[in-house]
């Protein structure tokens, strides 16, 4: 009898960490959209006041052209996109470690207005390019 509930429990244990695992892929890419206010762009949806956003803060995100949304890993890569630094609904392309399963990209550079910047590892901040021409990202919305 112990040694089949131990069996058991060895095959749940190894079931949930290939679950764990596969929600865990990820994948560098490349998406392109609009630069813009989750909570801005879901008021009218949810019947929420938009001035929330200007006692709360501004929670940016990407809404790629299909209508979803992508959500920036709140990291030190991340943090001042999604605080938006004043600017609002500007076409964006962003490059990164994808998480499908939580819509979520860890940024490693974006492009807007033709200028790119990317993680500077020594200065831990992102840094905009010299040459904005130079290391430009190519669009493939994902795909």
């Amino acid at each position: 009898m112990t040694y089949q509930m131990t069996w058991k429990t060895l095959v749940l244990m190894l079931l949930f960490a290939a679950v764990a695992v596969a929600q865990q892929k990820t994948e560098q890419k490349t998406f392109t959209g609009t630069w813009t206010c989750l909570n801005c762009s879901l008021a009218g949806l949810v019947n929420r006041p938009q001035s929330e956003c200007e006692d709360l803060g501004h929670r940016h995100c990407l809404r790629l052209d299909n209508g979803k949304f992508l959500f920036f890993l709140d990291n030190n890569r991340g943090k001042d996109l999604i605080q938006g630094g004043g600017r609002r609904d500007v076409k964006m392309t962003v490059k990164g470690t994808f998480y499908p399963a939580a819509q979520t990209i860890d940024v490693q550079s974006y492009v807007i207005d033709g200028i790119t910047t990317s993680w500077n590892e020594e200065h831990q901040k992102m840094e905009m390019q010299n040459d904005p021409s130079e290391k430009r990202i190519e669009k493939n919305d994902g795909k």
